[in-house]
């Protein structure tokens, strides 16, 4: 893959991400400050929390701009691709919050 077409893929990967990353974001920090807080005790909770939200987001999303998904398909991106991509960096954007506030303290 020339590094153009990835440049290009990565900003409509972005392009999708950014229409959930505000809700998602926002579960994300809550997490973090109860891990902030809590520290490990709390850890299996807020990562299911943060799994059980990304399935809602999931299902929102998908529920209600199902027409988008043919503007990214015609671009020559899958659903699944678009899902396992935006799903893996944010729940990457957690898990690298998680670490960093574990060495912060």
């Amino acid at each position: 893959m020339s590094k153009m077409r990835m440049i290009k893929q990565l900003q409509i990967f972005w392009l999708f991400y950014k229409s959930f990353a505000v809700a998602s974001l926002f579960f994300t920090l809550c997490c973090i400050s109860l891990f902030w807080k809590y520290e490990f005790s709390v850890f299996s909770g807020i990562f299911w929390f943060k799994f059980f939200t990304g399935m809602i987001i999931y299902y929102f999303v998908n529920d209600f701009r199902k027409k988008e998904y043919y503007f990214y398909y015609n671009l020559g991106i899958s659903k699944r691709q678009l899902w396992v991509t935006t799903l893996g960096f944010d729940f990457s954007v957690f898990i690298l919050s998680i670490i960093l506030i574990s060495n912060v303290k």
